[in-house]
Parts: C-alpha cells; structure tokens; sequence
C-alpha cells in the first residue's frame, strides 16, 4: 500500500477551502489525499477514504470498470476519462446515490503517474433541470392542447413559437413557419400595413394593455380566415418588451352568421317597411291627389288667362308660383317614401330626434286623415342628439303609429289622437312617446306583445312590433309597452344620447 501523501500546509489550506471534492489518488487508484469538501460529499472522514481505493466512493456500475481504465490509460496513454469531465453518479458512505460532474487529470512530471479528480454535486442543478423540463413538457402539453392558435413573435415580427391548432388552420408544419415574418407570410395583403402597426404600437414602451383586435389571414390552401385575437406584451426584468404572445380564436363562421343574421333581419325590416307603406296606400294617394289636383286646376287657370286678349301677369304669376308649391308639396312625399322603401345599407349618424319625427310628417298626417286621426306632437327642446339609423327610426315610428290608428278605429272619429311626445330622462336617455286612446292592448297578446307573428289584426303579419324591439335593441336602446290607467295604448322608445359609431 502506498504511504498516504501530505500536502504542505499552504496546499492543504487551499484544498480545505475548496468548495469542490478533491481527490488525489495514484496509479492503482489508492487515495492519498481527501479534502473537507470531499468528506463532506461522501460522508467519509479523511482518515476512512486516504489508502482506499477510489472505487469506493462509485456506483456498482462505474466500480468495475474503473481500475481498468487507469491500466489502460497507464499502458497506452490513450484518455478515457482522464481529461475530460463527464457527468457520473457518486455513492455516499451511506449508500445514498448523487448526481455528480467529474474532471479528473493527471499530475504532471508524476511517475508512476497521479491523478488529481475534482467532483462537483450537481443534485441541485439536476433537480432544477428536471423541473425546468417538467414545466415545458407541461407547458408544451397546453399548448398543443390549447383549441386556441397561440404565436409568439420578436420584435422585428418573426415567428418563436406556434403551437399545433395555429400551424392546422394555417396549413404550414411549425418548422415552416418558426424564423419567418409572420406579417408578411400569413396576413391578407390589404391588412399588413395595418397589423404591423398594431403591433409594433403594443411593444412600445409605457402602460401596457392587452391588445384585442381582428384581422384576416391567408392558409396554405389560399383560404381567408377571420382571426380574433388578445396580444399582451412580454417582458424583461427591466420592462423592455422581448416580444409579443398572442392567442387567437377562429370567428370566420360566426361571423358569416352575424352577416348572413344582420342581411336577413334588414331584408325583413325591408319588407315590414314596405307592409306598412302598404297600410298606409289610402292616406298617401290621397295626400298627393291634392296637390296633384291642385296643380291641374292652377295649370288650367293659367291657360285660360294666357288666353285673354289682354292676359293679367300677375295672376299668371300667381297660379305659376301655386304649380310649383304643389308640385314641392307632392314631391317631398314622394323622396320621403322613396327613403323609407329603399333596401339600403344601415348608416348611423348624430340626428335630432324631433327632427326625425317631423319628416314623417307629410306621410304619417297622410294616413292620419285618412281615417280621421288627429296627430299632436308634443316635443322638447334642446334634445342631444342620438346616434341612429334615421329611416330604421322613423319605421319604428311609423310602425307605433300605423298600430295606434288601427287601434282607434273602433272610437268615435270626433275623439280619434295620437300624441307623440318627446323628452330627456334624468340619465340623459332620449324617448319617444307614442299614446293613442283607442281599445288598447288585447289581453290575450300581452304577454307576448314583441314576440314575432303574434297580431291582434285580422290582416296583420305580426312582425312590426316584434322589428321594432330588434331596431331599438340594436341601437343600444329599449321598446317598451306602457299600461294606461284609462283606455289606450302607450309605447315608449329609449335611445342613448350622445355620438356614436356605426354597429
């Protein structure tokens, strides 16, 4: 056995402080010298490991192989261990197994040579390793889980992450996409511009939000889906933005649903428009016979003065300027109708509510003396404005009143009135009134009043009422039916005041 060596003391000073083992050992792999550090490790004291052999502190595995490498290495000096570090498992003086990093050299100018091996526990780092990768296999297993598409990209717009729903309804395998623009290979052309400045305007720096929005991209297969998306921003330790992360949801069929929903509840406010005009046939030819009659009337005066020998210019003038009153007169029905029975797209703009319910005027007063109705408007002044559809509005308008004078027909004509009222809530709503003292509201379709194809008419579609909730609710607004202590009816239109967008 070899004499166990002793370091100097500045030596052994320094292997004491040594936060790694160290271990001397020699050619036959005796140990001679066994630090603090390595004591510690292995649980042996210095004294128990110096003279043993170094398999003493390895695995089963690595312990009959060991002698084996230093002959080896002693007689041909090819390294297999010596020189290099390599990950190894040590064994405790308890039999507890570790994880371990080994560097083992050779002593110079030693002969017969000595090996000097530094051991490092790497339980720690294993252990954290092991949970870094639990989180991303965990991490990994959500995002290709996930029914959402999930992107990551830097800031320059590449792609660094993109999970299996996104890279399925793109059509593109992962590996495609990871490195490329993903402005430039996935959204439509005319929204590029657009989204590229969204983004770039979410990374800039100052309070962050999460960016939601909708734009389209372009599959492999050259298909165009409507994405929704929420893009947040992350982050730095320092607040720096590294990059953006964003989740999307495909809305492409819902909305192809709210478009196909939004086109046929406009054809069918269309067709109410037009029933309703229909109603309404009696009262309006009779508003422009009047003028009509009048203008033939004042057109033959004018003929037979011209006709005198000695014609009077100023009654010319006269029944001139009477045609042409007329004529304003029947032609400002005729715009009004034609606005209110054009299939046309829905435009939303700040009005005057009073200013809405006076244009019904020539044709609402139209149908109302017809059936010997009497209209009084009683308006407030100095209403904010809403944000409306002006004919949507004026349908549902005509709609309460065509209802109210139907419901007036069994009163006697002396007493027949409708009064439309407008006013400001204490909120700073807007409403409409509409009140007539007719017979009132059918018990039996009360409770179902704004349901659709449910009428009290013997003609009727059931649908005007049922149209006219939908229009509010689509303004942001409220029809409501309102009990009447005495006889009549009474319904109330809310609107929101103050500008607006368009739906």
């Amino acid at each position: 056995m070899a004499l166990p060596v002793t370091p100097s003391f500045e030596i052994q000073a320094l292997l004491d402080a040594t936060v790694d083992a160290v271990i001397l050992i020699d050619a036959d792999g005796i140990v001679e010298v066994f630090n603090h550090s390595a004591e510690r490790m292995f649980g042996y004291a210095a004294a128990e490991a110096v003279g043993q052999n170094v398999s003493l502190l390895m695995t089963g595995r690595d312990r009959h192989h060991h002698d084996g490498y230093l002959e080896r290495y002693v007689r041909t000096g090819v390294a297999h261990i010596i020189g290099t570090g390599r990950d190894v498992r040590g064994r405790r003086k308890d039999g507890h197994e570790f994880p371990a990093f080994l560097s083992v050299g050779r002593i110079a100018d030693s002969d017969p040579p000595r090996f000097v091996g530094f051991i490092q526990d790497t339980t720690l780092r294993v252990q954290a390793l092991a949970a870094v990768q639990r989180e991303r296999d965990r991490a990994n297993r959500y995002l290709e889980a996930a029914q959402t598409i999930l992107v990551a990209l830097d800031l320059t717009h590449r792609v660094t992450l993109i999970n299996r729903t996104g890279s399925e309804v793109l059509g593109y395998d992962e590996d495609f996409l990871n490195g490329r623009d993903w402005i430039d290979t996935v959204v439509a052309p005319a929204e590029k511009a657009q989204v590229a400045a969204l983004v770039d305007r979410l990374a800039e720096r100052g309070p962050r939000s999460p960016l939601h929005c909708e734009y389209s991209i372009v599959t492999r297969a050259g298909l165009d889906r409507m994405i929704a998306w929420r893009c947040v921003v992350l982050e730095d330790g320092t607040g720096d933005a590294t990059g953006i992360l964003c989740s999307g949801d495909d809305v492409t069929e819902s909305r192809k649903a709210e478009r196909d929903a939004r086109e046929s509840r406009e054809r069918m406010m269309h067709v109410s428009r037009l029933a309703t005009m229909g109603e309404m046939a009696t009262g309006i030819s009779h508003e422009l016979n009047q003028p009509l009659a009048a203008i033939a009337n004042y057109a033959q005066a004018g003929v037979r003065l011209m006709q005198l020998p000695q014609p009077e210019l100023a009654d010319v003038r006269e029944a001139l300027g009477q045609i042409a009153g007329q004529a304003l007169r029947a032609g400002e029905i005729i715009r009004r109708l034609r606005s209110l029975v054009k299939n046309r797209i829905t435009e939303r703009e700040a009005a005057s509510i009073n200013d809405i319910i006076e244009e019904l005027g020539p044709i609402a007063r139209a149908d109302a003396r017809a059936n010997d109705v009497r209209i009084v408007l009683n308006l407030a002044q100095e209403l904010p404005p809403v944000s409306v559809d002006r004919i949507q509005i004026q349908q549902v308008l005509l709609n309460l009143l065509r209802n109210s004078i139907d419901a007036l027909a069994a009163v006697s004509a002396v007493s027949r009135q409708i009064v439309v009222q407008s006013a400001a809530t204490e909120a700073g709503d807007i409403t409409v009134t509409v009140t007539d003292n007719g017979t009132g509201i059918a018990p039996a379709v009360l409770d179902r009043l704004f349901m659709p194809f449910v009428t009290s008419k013997t003609d009727g579609t059931g649908l005007g009422l049922a149209i006219s909730r939908t229009i509010m609710e689509a303004h942001k607004g409220r029809l409501d039916h309102s009990p009447q202590s005495e006889r009549g009816a009474s319904f109330v239109m809310t609107l929101p005041s103050g500008p607006g967008t368009n739906p």
